[in-house]
Formats: C-alpha cells, sequence, structure tokens
C-alpha cells in the first residue's frame, strides 16, 4: 500500500536531484564553455535513445507484469536477460571499431579517448536501469531514491573540484566527470539488488515470458522511440539549423526547466504500478476522474510559481545566457504536460492497446518537425522552445482523446481549455517576455495563482487536515 510516509521516501531521489540540478547547472554554466553544455544534452539524448533500443520495452513489460507473477526471479531473468546480453557486446563492438567516429557524429568532437568515455556511459545506462525497476517495484523507496540522488551528488562535487582547482575545462574533462559520477549509482544499485540478481541467475529462463514481454513492450518502443524523436528534434534542429550558442542556451533552458522532470519522475514512479494494482483488484479506478483535474491545476501553479521566480536564472547564470529566463518556462512545458499525460492516458496501458501510443507520437513529431524547420533558422532557441511546446500539447490532447474512447471518460473539455491557456501564456512569455514587460506576466500569474488557490481551497484545507493527523501519529 501506497503510504505517505513511502511517498515522501520515493520523492526524496527526484526532489533531491533537482535540488543538486539547481546547484550543479549554474556552476557548470561558469565552468564549462555553451557548446560543451549543449554536448552534454547530446549525449544524455542519445543515451536515451540507446536505453529505448537496446531494453525492448521489456523493461515497460516487466513494470506492467510485476504484480501478477508469481515467479518474480523468472520475470526477471525472462526479461533482463536478453537486452543485458545484447547490448554490452554490440557496445564494445562499437567502441573498439569506431571511438573516434562515434564521438565526432555525436559531439563534433573525433577522438578515441572521447569514444571510449562514450561507451562506458552508454554501457551503464540498461544495468543501472533495471537495478532501479527492482528496488522500485520492491517499494524500496529509500533505497530507490538513494540510487538517484547518489549520481548527482558526485557530479556536483567532482565539479567543485574542478572548478576551484583550476583545472582547465574541456569536453574530456566534461566526459570524464559523467561518466566518475554514474559509478557510484551503479555499485549503490549492485550491492542492494544482489540477492535479487543471485535468485534471477538461478531462476530458470521462460520462453513464454519473455515472448509475452516482446508482444507488450515492442509497440511501446515504437512509440517511445517516436516520442524521443520529438523531444529531442530540437537539439539536432539547433545543432544543424542554428549555432553551437543558440544550442548551448537552449540546454541549459532545457536542463533548468528539466528540474520539472522531478514531479513526472516521482508521479510515474507512484502512478503505473498503483494503477495498475488497482485494476487487478477492481478498485479505486473512480478516483482517475478528479486525479486528472487536480494534475490539470497543479501544472498550472507549478508554471505560476516558475515564471515568477524565471528573474533568477539571469542572476545564477553568466551574462550569455540572458535568454534562459523567457525560453524556461515553455521548456517545462514538456514535463509538466507528459506528467498529465500519465494520468490521462493510462487507459491506453490497461487495455493493452499501447500501439495507439506509436500513431499520437508519429503526429507529434510531425508536428514538430514541420514547426522546427519553420521557427529554428530566425528564432534559434525560442523557436525551438515553442515548437516543442506546441508538439507536446498535440500531444497530451490526442493520447488523452484515445485513453477516454477506449476506457474510462475524463472530463477533456476542461482540460484541454485549462492547457491551452497555459501554453499561450508560456508562449507569450517566450517570443514577448523583456526585463520591462516581466511585471506585466508576474501580474497575470499572480492573480491565476490566487484563483487557483480559491478553487481548490477545499482540498487544500482536506490535505492540510490530514498532513497534521499524520504528523501526530
Amino acid at each position: 500500500m501506497m503510504t505517505l510516509k513511502k511517498i515522501a521516501a520515493y520523492a526524496l531521489g527526484p526532489v533531491g536531484s533537482a535540488a543538486l540540478g539547481l546547484l550543479t547547472l549554474p556552476l557548470m554554466s561558469w565552468y564549462f564553455p555553451a557548446e560543451d553544455i549543449g554536448r552534454m544534452v547530446m549525449l544524455q539524448t542519445v543515451s536515451a535513445l540507446l536505453l529505448l533500443l537496446l531494453g525492448m520495452g521489456l523493461d515497460q513489460a516487466y513494470i506492467r507484469e510485476y504484480h501478477a507473477a508469481a515467479d518474480k526471479a523468472a520475470l526477471l531473468k525472462s526479461l533482463a536477460a536478453a537486452p543485458l546480453l545484447l547490448s554490452l557486446p554490440l557496445l564494445a563492438a562499437l567502441v573498439l571499431l569506431a571511438a573516434p567516429q562515434l564521438s565526432g557524429l555525436l559531439l563534433d568532437w573525433p577522438d578515441a579517448a572521447a569514444g571510449i568515455l562514450l561507451g562506458l556511459f552508454f554501457a551503464l545506462s540498461l544495468p543501472m536501469r533495471y537495478g532501479s525497476l527492482i528496488l522500485r517495484m520492491q517499494e524500496r523507496a529509500l533505497w530507490f531514491s538513494v540510487s538517484q540522488l547518489l549520481p548527482k551528488l558526485v557530479l556536483l562535487l567532482l565539479v567543485c573540484l574542478c572548478f576551484f582547482s583550476g583545472i582547465p575545462a574541456g569536453t574530456q574533462v566534461l566526459l570524464t566527470v559523467l561518466l566518475v559520477s554514474q559509478l557510484p549509482g551503479a555499485a549503490f544499485l549492485l550491492l542492494q539488488t544482489r540477492r535479487d540478481i543471485a535468485q534471477a541467475a538461478a531462476a530458470r529462463w521462460q520462453p513464454a515470458l519473455f515472448s509475452d514481454g516482446l508482444r507488450y513492450g515492442l509497440p511501446l518502443v515504437l512509440g517511445y522511440l517516436a516520442y524521443w524523436g520529438f523531444t529531442s528534434a530540437d537539439r539536432f534542429a539547433l545543432k544543424y539549423g542554428s549555432s553551437l550558442s543558440e544550442l548551448g542556451i537552449y540546454s541549459m533552458a532545457v536542463n533548468f526547466g528539466a528540474v520539472a522532470l522531478v514531479f513526472q519522475s516521482v508521479f510515474s514512479t507512484i502512478w503505473a504500478p498503483m494503477v495498475f494494482e488497482w485494476v487487478k483488484n477492481d478498485a479505486q479506478t473512480d478516483k482517475i476522474h478528479p486525479i486528472a483535474l487536480d494534475m490539470t491545476d497543479l501544472m498550472a501553479a507549478l508554471l505560476c510559481l516558475t515564471g515568477l521566480l524565471s528573474p533568477l536564472a539571469a542572476w545564477l547564470l553568466p551574462p550569455q545566457y540572458a535568454p534562459v529566463q523567457f525560453i524556461l518556462l515553455s521548456s517545462m512545458l514538456f514535463p509538466l504536460l507528459y506528467t498529465l499525460t500519465e494520468v490521462s492516458g493510462i487507459g491506453l496501458n490497461v487495455v493493452r492497446k499501447t500501439w495507439l501510443v506509436t500513431w499520437v507520437s508519429l503526429a507529434a513529431l510531425a508536428c514538430n518537425c514541420l514547426l522546427l524547420f519553420l521557427f529554428v533558422p530566425t528564432l534559434g532557441a525560442k523557436g525551438a522552445a515553442a515548437a516543442t511546446a506546441v508538439s507536446f500539447w498535440l500531444f497530451f490532447v490526442l493520447k488523452t482523446e484515445l485513453s477516454s474512447r477506449v476506457w474510462q471518460p475524463l472530463p477533456r473539455r476542461k482540460m484541454y481549455g485549462r492547457t491551452l491557456l497555459c501554453l499561450a501564456v508560456c508562449l507569450s512569455y517566450t517570443f514577448w517576455g523583456t526585463p520591462a514587460t516581466y511585471p506585466l506576466f508576474a501580474l497575470i500569474w499572480s492573480v491565476w495563482l490566487l484563483t487557483l488557490c480559491l478553487r481548490r481551497r477545499h482540498r487544500l484545507a482536506a490535505l492540510a487536515d490530514t498532513l497534521k493527523s499524520r504528523l501526530k501519529n
């Protein structure tokens, strides 16, 4: 059962990671050049792609089938062995045969040592994914959060060490720091899951579980691949259609905006397993309707707060990153809309019609590519932020509509109207925001935030009472 204490433990990792990120990113912006910040985002983008391709969707199948599986060790072996055994030799061959070409292709810096560092970074991704899934599905919330915090904490310490010791900044230093920061997290996951790994190694590999996992997971891979495309096309569009400096500015805004991923990460960790358990027990699925509206208003409130605090970006970052203040709000839309889509689109996973996600993602990808083609050459980072925000709103609408039709109906008109208003305000600030117009936008956000609080005053009062009673107990 998901208690308040357990939710807090799950939140510790994402919240702590976000806090560490807020400390690390400004420091990195003063130490590394903007081009290297862009390279870091490209590394993270390609790492996410490899995780999708090499995982074959079997990690998603593990989440889906965990509660129903009688033999969880056999489930882990049947769904993790093939991706791990295939990925490591493939990455090793790629590094041995084409390390400089790999680095040149991804980073515009052909160097054999950099290619080896890239290969090692990619090789850690999939084992760490399965290690974190084991802790997550066993509801070992505190250790799950610690495994997320460790790499961020080590990254901050290493950047501080480099910054204050006077080590010359460069791409190879950045890659080394990023790789080394992953090692404590990987070691911790290995330590915490060693018994599960031993039991899985001794269990029998079951072809039926593997084939069922592929049938469930591969359509999701296609959908997530299209999703990766339309959330990553902006990086490639800026790299080839604008300039490296614009990519660096946009990358910093995206990384600051990714603080919103704390909510997406916490919610996704809890939400999908909880809904699948509800469905299995035929209980509480009627709660999804009010939760969807609550999440819509929460998204609007977070955008208002971010807008009010956006001038802090200009204070934290070097002068060349001044546009980040106005790009930030649009950059936050896609993680927040994705979190909302986790609620409104869960029906496609429940009824196992995940192939529809592929078509939704392809439609959003087509929209994104068209808008990037139109906006980026003239508007640069602002155009990329706007294109991604609009295409993600389309993704949210299409997935919500399909989920409502195949499973439970939701209050779609309210959700669409409120999110469209969020989109309009964010784009207005991105295109027309300046230090002179900030007071006008601040007034809009303040009034909107007050309206949300008044509308939700009864829910907020009930939440406050609940927290007080929990604290007393």
